[in-house]
């Protein structure tokens, strides 16, 4: 059992940190043009576009799963050996789409170094996760706060004053990796150090948990995949001057949906536990809050949207763009059933339902990608967002029943633990058999 009192402190410790660098890298996208210039932003959001596929291969999907592992299948030094292991794949597919540029798109030296920088940036977030995950696993979720918050501040500060100092985008890029690096190494790894003990680690223990998590970095790239079709499709359909004006005018929607992700994640253990125990009760109890909570943002979103949408535009992303505040309410409700899909998966991920995860993202890319089309020569910009929210609603009905036919099989065989599941998370195989 928790203690209520402890878990609402962390709860909104690892909320408020997560919100911080959340809005700190909100800000670079907002400070790079007034501070560099459109060809600084240019290089920047290029570095940014590169990093973030970096990001992807390295953190291999692997967050929800280690929290999750309830009887501790794999130890933590062999996530932290995984790590070091997606995270070399990840800069050797970064160095390699970074030759591509430089051969046949005609990338020059600085734009080269910038997605280098930014990738070393990165990867030193995708390191921070695996130890954020040890702390959580042991329910310090205020270091997992403690951590964002600082590495969004110093971060930030780095960014600002580099910039405004230099006007350069590499040398701040490089003042960024250097400063995240000293807080990884003098905070991160010295206040994690508590949470887990050195154990030596066979290389066969690592290969078989990067195949087992395999599934969850096909699921990471199918979700990326989801969230950027609309826009990708928009710039075929409507051009890029509609895309230029659909993405800076529904981004502030996406800090309700990032927000409520982080609501989530703290609850992974409790999850896992209850699963891992056939806790039945303990287990919806806890799916029942959470749905709640997203569900309660519906409203809030759409109110903030309503009144303050116009404001919010004109000052923070630019003058006219409040015309398009229309926008902004359906992007609320495409926000919250993202955030349902995504709490829908991380139940799926502790239940080790890889394959219901694979097909239900999939199915949620080919409904996306049938009506984006058609919707836009409809409704114009608004299109991609229907279309979106159909295509999210179809994926949660069928996230929401693999875990309710899932479930039901699961906890109908009682509270005892089968020889066959010596993690306490069932895989296929294992269900099969109860």
């Amino acid at each position: 059992m928790y203690d209520a009192k402890a878990l609402r402190k962390g709860v909104l410790w690892n909320t408020g940190g997560n919100m911080v660098y959340m809005a700190c890298q909100f800000i670079f996208s907002m400070l790079v043009v007034r501070l560099a210039g459109e060809t600084g932003s240019g290089l920047f959001n290029l570095a940014q576009s590169y990093a973030n596929i970096s990001l992807t291969i390295a953190s291999y999907g692997m967050y929800s799963f280690q929290v999750s592992d309830a009887r501790n299948k794999y130890s933590t030094s062999c996530y932290i050996k995984s790590r070091f292991a997606t995270v070399s794949i990840a800069t050797g597919v970064c160095a390699s789409l970074i030759a591509f540029g430089g051969l046949f798109l005609g990338y020059g030296l600085m734009q080269c170094v910038c997605i280098l920088l930014f990738h070393a940036y990165r990867m030193i977030e995708s390191a921070t996760d695996v130890f954020n995950a040890a702390a959580q696993r042991q329910m310090d979720l205020i270091l997992v706060g403690k951590t964002y918050a600082l590495r969004g501040v110093v971060s930030l500060v780095s960014f600002g004053v580099i910039l405004t100092a230099t006007h350069s985008v590499p040398l701040t890029l490089a003042v960024m990796f250097f400063s995240n690096l000293v807080v990884f190494l003098r905070y991160t790894l010295v206040k994690s150090a508590r949470h887990y003990e050195k154990q030596p680690v066979a290389l066969q223990q690592v290969k078989a948990l990067l195949i087992e998590c395999f599934p969850l970095a096909i699921y990471s790239a199918l979700s990326t995949t989801t969230a950027s079709l609309p826009k990708i499709l928009m710039e075929q359909v409507l051009g890029t001057q509609a895309l230029g004006i659909y993405s800076p005018v529904t981004t502030p929607v996406l800090l309700l949906q990032v927000g409520a992700t982080y609501l989530f994640t703290p609850f992974i253990t409790i999850f896992s536990n209850s699963y891992a125990e056939r806790n039945r009760r303990s287990f919806w109890r806890a799916v029942g809050m959470v749905q709640a909570i997203l569900l309660a943002l519906l409203p809030i979103g759409l109110f903030i949207s309503e009144f303050l949408g116009t404001w919010g535009l004109r000052v923070f992303v630019g003058a006219g763009m409040e015309a398009y505040q229309f926008l902004l309410s359906p992007m609320v409700v495409s926000a919250v059933l993202t955030a349902t899909v995504l709490f829908y998966s991380m139940i799926l991920t502790i239940m080790r339902c890889m394959r219901g995860l694979i097909a239900a993202n999939l199915l949620g890319i080919a409904v996306c990608a049938a009506l984006c089309v058609p919707c836009m020569k409809l409704w114009d910009m608004q299109g991609a967002t229907y279309a979106g929210i159909l295509a999210l609603l179809v994926q949660a009905g069928a996230l929401g029943t693999v875990i309710l036919v899932r479930s039901r099989r699961h906890f109908s065989a009682g509270p005892h633990r089968p020889l066959q599941e010596p993690d306490g998370l069932p895989t296929d195989a294992c269900d099969t058999q109860e």
